[in-house]
C-alpha cells in the first residue's frame, strides 16, 4: 500500500534513525511509525525504515569534518574521530567549544539524513510505479546570518580596533616559534592597519567590521588609496577573521561587502598583497574577476 512521506513522518523517521535503542516500521495506512516489536514488516502494510547504524553516523561525521574549513575545530574533531573510543560523545563535547560549527553540523546532518530518507522513499515510489520526487535542498551558505553583525568601520576608532585585532590574532602569532619574528609581524600588521585607517574621514578610509551579537571581534577588512596612484586605486590594508570563526564564510562576506562599497565610491581598481589573503578566499577572488599578479591579486571593478 502506498503511503505519503509527509513532513511530520519524515521528522519522525529522522529521529528514529538516530535512536539506536528501538526499531520502528512505517504503517502505510496511517503514514505513521509503530514499534517493530509489535508488528512484522511485509513491505505492504508495514515498511522497514532505511538502514542506519553507528557506522553510518561515523561516516557522516567524518565527511563533515573533512569538508570543514574551520582549522582549529577541524583539528580537534579529527583527533576525536581517530581516538577509537567514545567518538560520538567526544565529537559532541568538542562542538560545545565551537557553537557556530555546532550549528553547521546540525544543519549538515539534517540535510544529508533527509536526502538519505528521500532516496529511500523514491526507491519505494519506483517499486510502486510512481515518479521520483525532487528533494528540496536547504541552502547551507547562510550560517553567518543572524549570528554576526557587519558594520562600516569607523577609522577614528582605529587604535581601539587594532588592539582587538591583535588579541584575536594571538593564536596565529603563536604558530611562529621565534618571539622576535612574532614582534616584527605584529609591528608590520599594526603599521599597515593604521595606515589604512588614519585620517578623520571614514569615507576616505572605508572598511567593514564584523562582530558577534555579543560584540566580540570576529573579523575586519580595510583599505586605503595607493600613494602616487589616481583616486580610483585602492590597497587592501587588512583582511582578517578571528581563528575561532574561520570557515563560516565571514572572510568572503567581508570582501563582498567591501568591494560593493568601494564601487559605490568610484574605486574600481583594487590590489591585495598575497601575504594577507587566506587560502580559502583565493577561489572566490579568481571567480570574482581578480587576476593573480606576482604575489598579489588585482581587480578592476566593473
Amino acid at each position: 500500500m502506498i503511503f505519503q512521506l509527509t513532513a511530520d513522518l519524515e521528522d519522525k523517521i529522522l529521529h528514529a534513525l538516530e535512536d539506536q535503542g528501538q526499531e520502528f516500521l512505517v504503517e502505510s495506512e496511517s503514514s505513521s511509525l509503530v514499534p517493530a516489536c509489535s508488528v512484522v514488516a511485509d513491505e505492504d502494510n508495514y515498511y522497514s525504515l532505511p538502514r542506519w547504524d553507528s557506522s553510518d553516523g561515523f561516516s557522516l561525521r567524518e565527511n563533515f569534518v573533512n569538508e570543514l574549513n574551520s582549522p582549529f575545530a577541524q583539528k580537534e574533531l579529527r583527533k576525536v574521530m581517530h581516538s577509537g573510543r567514545g567518538v560520538f560523545k567526544g565529537f559532541k563535547n568538542v562542538l560545545k567549544d565551537y557553537p557556530l560549527v555546532e550549528k553547521a553540523w546540525h544543519r549538515y546532518k539534517n540535510l544529508h539524513m533527509r536526502e538519505y530518507i528521500g532516496d529511500w522513499y523514491n526507491q519505494l515510489r519506483e517499486i510502486w510505479g510512481l515518479e521520483r520526487l525532487e528533494t528540496e535542498i536547504e541552502n547551507l551558505d547562510n550560517l553567518i546570518d543572524g549570528d554576526f553583525v557587519f558594520q562600516n568601520f569607523d577609522s577614528k576608532k582605529g587604535s581601539a580596533i587594532l588592539h582587538e585585532f591583535l588579541d584575536a590574532a594571538t593564536q596565529d602569532f603563536e604558530l611562529i616559534p621565534d618571539e622576535k619574528m612574532q614582534k616584527v609581524l605584529k609591528e608590520m600588521i599594526s603599521n599597515q592597519f593604521m595606515e589604512g585607517c588614519s585620517g578623520d574621514n571614514v569615507v576616505e578610509q572605508p572598511g567593514i567590521l564584523c562582530r558577534t551579537l555579543s560584540e566580540e571581534f570576529a573579523g575586519i577588512i580595510t583599505s586605503k588609496p595607493i600613494s602616487g596612484a589616481n583616486d580610483e586605486c585602492m590597497l587592501i590594508t587588512s583582511l582578517f577573521v578571528a581563528p575561532q570563526y574561520r570557515g563560516l564564510g565571514i572572510g568572503t562576506r567581508l570582501l563582498q561587502q567591501h568591494l560593493t562599497a568601494l564601487k559605490k565610491l568610484g574605486k574600481n581598481r583594487i590590489l591585495l598583497t598575497y601575504s594577507m589573503i587566506p587560502e580559502v578566499l583565493e577561489p572566490f577572488l579568481l571567480s570574482s574577476g581578480f587576476r593573480k599578479i606576482g604575489s598579489g591579486f588585482f581587480s578592476e571593478i566593473q
